[in-house]
């Protein structure tokens, strides 16, 4: 997965620093798993959610096969010596995403992206009691921030006219999609020490299609070549988005790059604004705004820190 800087449109213009080059592929990937995040909604009742991930997913390994391949890399490549936490990190990934999309077709686009941000303060949490790291104060009162700002969107949308009616089961799944992603994030940290990239997507393309295979099974649906193929296409997307985000991290500091994906909250309310006419009201508004608040705030506090 090598490509030039220079032949990517997104390798800036001359005098642009190596953050703000950073910063412009982080927000295409944001922008690129938002679409991913909303497919379930898009689907509508065409499509079970299993069934979407399957072809997501199958389609995604084969990229990265014919990626490897033409990058004149054997497929051994692709090979890691701890199959087993790969496994556990598709585990993680594939029930995360399954529930955040199963949110996101049920409730408003930019309030399941809301309380998915809570992902950022179950992050430190985990990283306090798996990785051994130490958390201040601050980073508390930030997650704290962002708890209160999700309770806020949770409230707005329960309360107001919307055509989802009660959103407590979606917005409980968005909360539990978060707590799974947090923990993908934790074996991501520990995976690549030591594995590549392209391992790494290989693994996690080909575990959470295997995962798939019986729910999607379970709730297969009939339908005609066009929604299948547009299914097929969330893989293609999805390994551009991870390559996307692959540059920025290497491009950016962690300062600048963190904040970058609480952009997805922007990127998710023009989506549902765009796409499906939804108008956040003023509790979920000022919700959003305190979990940007928090989670910037979080960003900019150091990792580890005794108060």
């Amino acid at each position: 997965m090598t490509i030039a800087a220079k032949s990517t449109p997104l390798a800036g213009a001359p005098g642009m620093g190596a953050n703000a080059r950073g910063a412009l592929w982080l927000l295409v990937g944001t922008a690129l798993f938002t679409l991913i995040f909303a497919s379930g909604r898009f689907a509508g009742p065409l499509l079970a959610i299993p069934q979407i991930l399957l072809l997501r997913y199958a389609s995604g390994f084969v990229t990265l096969l014919v990626v490897t391949k033409a990058g004149g890399q054997s497929l051994d490549a692709l090979r890691s010596p701890r199959p087993g936490q790969h496994f556990l990190r598709a585990c993680f990934g594939c029930f995360g995403g399954l529930s955040a999309i199963y949110a996101a077709a049920h409730m408003p686009v930019a309030a399941a992206s809301a309380v998915g941000l809570l992902e950022g303060i179950f992050v430190v949490a985990l990283a306090v009691v798996m990785l051994g790291e130490a958390v201040g104060w601050r980073h508390w009162l930030a997650g704290l921030t962002c708890g209160l700002g999700a309770l806020a969107v949770v409230i707005g949308q329960h309360s107001a006219a919307t055509p989802f009616g009660d959103v407590t089961i979606p917005a409980a799944m968005a909360l539990l999609g978060a707590v799974l992603m947090a923990f993908e994030i934790i074996y991501v940290k520990r995976l690549t020490r030591g594995d590549t990239p392209l391992s790494m997507l290989a693994h996690v393309n080909l575990f959470s299609f295997l995962l798939m295979l019986v729910p999607a099974w379970l709730s297969w649906k009939s339908v005609g070549p066009g929604p299948i193929l547009a299914c097929l296409m969330l893989g293609p997307v999805a390994i551009l988005a991870q390559y996307c985000n692959i540059r920025g991290y290497r491009l950016a500091d962690i300062a600048v790059a963190g904040p970058i994906g609480y952009s997805w909250i922007v990127f998710a309310a023009l989506l549902g604004l765009l796409a499906f006419g939804e108008v956040p009201d003023l509790k979920a508004g000022l919700g959003c705004l305190m979990i940007l608040a928090g989670g910037y705030w979080l960003t900019r506090l150091p990792a580890t820190s005794g108060g």
